[in-house]
């Protein structure tokens, strides 16, 4: 048997290998997706969008961040402008093609979710749950992925 660190990577490769499938005929991967989803995310709440904050949410580096903005932009996901006040700072928009895609990712990754906890009892998924984050929290929260 395999220890921890083999499996967790080896479900974190087939979660994202299962969305980037379910997700290939609209043109967008599950990183760009999970990213507009956090965009989308700020819109709604008024909260800061910056490279740096999407960096933290995310759990990439900027430049990892700017291309995939640059993949979701060319794709006619979102539109960035400059921001007003500062040169440095950008206002990201979504599109009308995004906000038809977000309910539909959405549903992708309930999916994936629903097939990994196949399975299990009611129990077991709050057990799983349950250290799941306590692993996450051992590890540090810092080190989002």
């Amino acid at each position: 048997m395999e220890g921890y660190g083999y499996y967790i990577r080896a479900i974190a490769f087939g979660m994202r290998y299962s969305n980037d499938q379910s997700l290939a005929d609209y043109g967008i991967t599950n990183q760009q997706a999970r990213l507009l989803g956090d965009i989308h995310d700020s819109i709604k709440n008024k909260s800061e969008i910056s490279r740096k904050a999407l960096s933290e949410t995310m759990g990439l580096s900027g430049p990892s961040i700017t291309s995939l903005l640059n993949g979701l932009e060319k794709n006619g996901f979102i539109i960035r402008q400059q921001g007003d006040e500062d040169g440095r700072t950008m206002k990201i928009e979504i599109t009308a093609k995004s906000m038809q895609l977000i309910d539909e990712t959405e549903n992708i990754f309930a999916e994936t979710e629903r097939k990994l906890l196949q399975g299990f009892t009611d129990e077991q998924k709050k057990a799983f749950l349950e250290l799941l984050v306590k692993a996450y929290e051992n590890v540090g929260a810092s080190n989002r992925a």
